[in-house]
């Protein structure tokens, strides 16, 4: 990995520069935040009665947020050994905890359904692009950016969805256990965090890329493009989502929709191609 002094100091303060106040509210609201998974009431979730297929697929569905909460936690884990003392590497600590208990959360809620989640080839290589990256500004764009942001959109659009199911027939009390852990835990939770992390990595970024050369910002605007495709490849094969009865192509549109607004918010041009209808 790079570790220049240019990129150690580019995405936090050195300890000469003057305090920053949305970095210090951000670690307030971290601290205030944090929340146990033993505080969660498990033991009232019955999802081993949901029909096998939509478990398996449910179980899958979470086998990608879980790799990706463990490359964040990866990820947070390297960042805070670039960068220096300070409101952005205590931020950072706190993003790790999180990240280790959401990895927690996902591993418990995928025993739950009784089914073992497969991961995709492409989830995976996306993952690992973004564990390789060599620059705090490389992995605060793939972890905070990419990462989060799917994750923070999906944990989103997947509340809605549940909030949508049908109650009354034989069904209503797994779906009822479903709705606790996607529609309450994971927006009221998870959500909450991953609003805090992309936070973060909107305000460093957009400090951070104006400090960089021409050939740094360049290499940011190639990774765009290089883990976009990768998205892209994710978002053309939505059966996850159709499974469990959504519009997939729909919440893949929105989901890139989402990320480009981030991208552009923290000054970069390029753009992840939109999702053309079949």
């Amino acid at each position: 990995m790079k570790t220049n002094a240019r990129a150690s100091s580019g995405a936090g303060h050195s300890p000469d520069e003057p305090p920053d106040p949305y970095l210090e509210r951000l670690c307030e609201l971290a601290a205030r935040d944090q929340w146990k998974l033993e505080e969660l009431d498990w033991s009232s979730l019955d999802l081993l009665s949901l029909p096998e297929l939509f478990r398996q697929t449910a179980a899958d569905g979470f086998a990608q947020l879980l790799w990706g909460e463990r490359t964040a936690e990866l990820a947070a884990s390297r960042l805070m050994e670039l960068l220096p003392d300070g409101a952005a590497r205590t931020f950072i600590a706190t993003q790790r905890t999180d990240e280790a208990r959401h990895v927690a959360f996902f591993e418990r809620v995928i025993h739950l359904l009784g089914c073992e989640g497969r991961t995709r080839p492409s989830v995976q290589r996306l993952m690992r692009e973004v564990q390789e990256a060599e620059t705090p500004e490389e992995l605060m764009l793939g972890m905070q950016i990419l990462i989060e942001g799917i994750a923070h959109s999906l944990f989103l659009e997947a509340a809605r969805v549940v909030g949508s199911f049908g109650e009354g027939d034989e069904l209503d009390r797994p779906l009822q256990a479903l709705k606790t852990v996607i529609g309450g835990w994971m927006p009221r939770l998870l959500a909450r965090d991953e609003s805090r992390h992309i936070a973060f990595g909107l305000h460093a970024l957009r400090q951070s890329i104006p400090r960089l050369d021409r050939a740094e910002r360049l290499r940011l605007e190639e990774k765009v493009t290089l883990w976009g495709a990768l998205v892209l490849e994710q978002a053309r094969d939505p059966d996850l989502v159709y499974g469990v009865g959504v519009d997939g192509e729909e919440v893949c549109r929105r989901l890139i929709d989402d990320l480009n607004l981030r991208i552009g918010q923290v000054g970069l041009e390029t753009r992840i191609a939109p999702l053309k209808a079949a």
